[in-house]
């Protein structure tokens, strides 16, 4: 992967003065408490934000929820009395930029928490910076379940508060099952985070219904990431395959694409070759009522989804809306809140911003969240039992300037869990991963997965 090239710099200008703008932001009102606060001096937290490429939609969402959850935590005193503020440094969707942020905010900025990046790809680069300095990352976005359990990949200060590639896979595999179809398209990107979860779903989709048929070959699964700006071939593989459902888990830009172009080849095309994706509201709202209805979508943290009884999730919306032109917040946006808040939580316990002793407020802990029920870090991998939502799409009636899901099933994390057998079977090298390649970890080739 390259850097932004010159042909885009001006953007990369905009997006540099909008982060500046965010980190000034952090230093302005408080929505709530003591407006005249005094605090022993200020702290910062990092994020290595897509505020350009192909993740742009996302790092835009993830920047204002985190600016939101620093005015939230200075107005209540801060964290161990030190002032909140957020350095938020664009790596323009790319591996290399995350990487000499990751280090710039750690050893220059002096971080005392990071907030994970959103490509697995991205966080797989950084997690090792992170663990050689003893930097805590809390991770709400990229979420390959390596990044917690492969042994050369562990990093002991790192959290997901994300629902993880096995746990999604396996939402979207059983999804697929349901439906009871008999031939399945697979596309997906080619890195990481689409590998892992692609053989998650495969895998759940055959223990629920092992007459399912994947009807192209393995090694036309994956698409170049990041940002695949055409899709004839993959458009004209579909057509040609005539599959009963798609399957698959490309995002952002990627999928904005993929189905404006598939739209203009045949208009028909999603009625004909329905599909299973991964959804959020960022792709929801970018194509409005252009977004297909009789999508089979499962989604991280849909706020529509999330809002029934739920008095802290809808006070956040209202706030969130107020300060950020009338916008709704992404699936995104409620979970990186949650991960500042999580952190500052466990910092505040620990009384003290060391790594080690906020890990120990952290692991086996229980939090509050946005979505409507309390999470609790598992100790053997610190990741959260957070859930999955599943539903199809359809018109919200003038709700929502974009579809909301009907059918929606809000999916437990403990049901979606790594079976804990298989976690230490994993963490023992027991599954036929090589060495330097986290890609070939599958926990398909774990005993205890053959043995069920």
């Amino acid at each position: 992967m390259t850097l932004v090239p010159r042909s885009v710099r001006p953007l990369v200008w905009v997006a540099l003065a909008l982060a500046v703008t965010v980190v000034v932001a952090a230093c302005g009102g408080q929505p709530s408490g003591n407006q005249s606060q005094s605090f022993k001096g200020t702290k910062k937290v990092g994020y290595s934000a897509p505020l350009t490429g192909q993740s742009a939609l996302y790092g835009h969402a993830v920047s204002q929820s985190l600016q939101l959850a620093a005015d939230d935590i200075n107005a209540k005193g801060g964290v161990n009395g030190y002032k909140i503020e957020m350095d938020i440094q664009d790596d323009g969707t790319t591996v290399p930029q995350a990487v000499s942020n990751t280090k710039n905010m750690i050893l220059q900025d002096n971080v005392v928490a990071l907030m994970g990046s959103v490509t697995s790809a991205q966080c797989l680069a950084e997690s090792p910076i992170a663990k050689q300095n003893k930097v805590i990352t809390i991770d709400a976005t990229c979420n390959s379940w390596q990044l917690t359990m492969q042994p050369d990949i562990v990093n002991p200060y790192w959290v997901s508060i994300v629902p993880n590639t096995y746990m999604e896979g396996t939402a979207a595999g059983r999804l697929a099952a349901k439906l009871n179809v008999g031939k399945i398209f697979i596309v997906s990107p080619k890195y990481l985070f689409g590998i892992s979860e692609t053989n998650a779903f495969v895998a759940a989709l055959k223990k629920a219904n092992s007459s399912t048929q994947i009807v192209n070959d393995p090694s036309t699964w994956y698409v170049p990431f990041p940002t695949n700006p055409r899709w004839d071939s993959t458009i004209n593989a579909i057509q040609a395959a005539k599959p009963d459902l798609v399957y698959s888990n490309i995002f952002a830009a990627d999928q904005i694409n993929f189905i404006k172009q598939a739209l203009a080849v045949d208009p028909q095309f999603f009625v004909k070759y329905p599909m299973t994706t991964l959804v959020s509201v960022d792709e929801l709202n970018s194509l409005g009522s252009q977004y297909p209805e009789g999508m089979h979508a499962y989604m991280r943290a849909p706020f529509f989804a999330l809002q029934t009884n739920n008095a802290r999730l809808t006070d956040f919306i209202s706030r969130y809306r107020a300060k950020y032109n009338n916008e709704y917040p992404s699936d995104w946006a409620v979970m990186d809140y949650d991960a500042f808040m999580l952190w500052a939580q466990a910092a505040n316990a620990a009384k003290s911003f060391d790594a080690d002793q906020v890990i120990k407020q952290v692991s086996g802990h229980t939090f509050d969240s946005l979505r409507g029920y309390k999470i609790t870090i598992r100790s053997d991998e610190l990741q959260a039992n957070v859930g999955e939502t599943t539903g199809t799409t359809t018109s919200s009636g003038g709700t929502y300037p974009f579809p909301v899901l009907k059918d929606v099933t809000n999916l437990k994390g403990d049901d979606l869990l790594m079976p804990l057998q298989m976690v230490n079977e994993i963490k023992g090298n027991q599954c036929d991963a090589k060495a330097g390649d986290p890609t070939t970890a599958s926990f398909a080739l774990c005993p205890s997965w053959k043995a069920s």
